[in-house]
């Protein structure tokens, strides 16, 4: 059985990320990685089963998803999926990345049903035509954890979304797009 743990970057989510993680937890590991938040996301992530790292200071989003891949890493997992805490995806579309695991690809990247901001479509049409990649800002993605040991990506760049996956996909990792539904997020992001 594979090893998964999904690592939600979260602050100022004390609306959403309850109902986030315990949908969730039907499916993987999850690690929160409460980047100092302001309001009472701590107190709520306290009450559930799931692992949690708060920041000592808020570190941005970037640097919340590098702490939870690290984790990760170190905890032995097998493979680590990141998931948004705004409640914009839905957890059911993780059964779709654990299948593409069983199947033996090293990276999955989400492709929302829902774009909103003009330079992100934009984006999206670029990083297509170059690298195949549908939504290269999209959170919810699926990473092999032995790859990114053997790559030691973290030595050499500072950026995870898009860095990581460019890099990955330069070295000839087997890798998917996969469709996801999105939802409209209610507030303005918080990252």
């Amino acid at each position: 059985r594979l090893k998964i743990l999904t690592i939600v970057p979260a602050y100022n989510e004390e609306k959403t990320i309850f109902k986030v993680i315990k949908s969730l937890e039907k499916h993987t590991d999850v690690l929160i990685i409460d980047d100092h938040s302001e309001d009472k996301t701590q107190k709520i992530v306290k009450k559930c089963k799931s692992l949690v790292i708060r920041n000592r200071k808020n570190l941005g989003y970037e640097k919340s998803i590098e702490k939870g891949i690290f984790a990760a890493i170190k905890l032995n997992y097998d493979y680590a999926i990141t998931f948004d805490a705004d409640g914009q995806h839905h957890s059911s579309d993780i059964k779709k990345f654990l299948n593409l695991f069983k199947s033996g690809y090293d990276l999955v990247l989400g492709n929302r049903s829902l774009v909103t901001r003009s330079s992100e479509k934009i984006a999206k049409f670029l990083f297509f035509t170059k690298w195949s990649i549908k939504d290269p800002f999209c959170g919810f993605k699926g990473y092999k954890l032995k790859i990114i040991k053997k790559y030691k990506f973290f030595e050499r760049y500072k950026s995870v979304g898009v860095d990581l996956s460019l890099l990955l996909l330069n070295r000839g990792v087997k890798f998917k797009n996969v469709d996801i539904k999105t939802s409209k997020r209610k507030n303005k992001s918080k990252f």
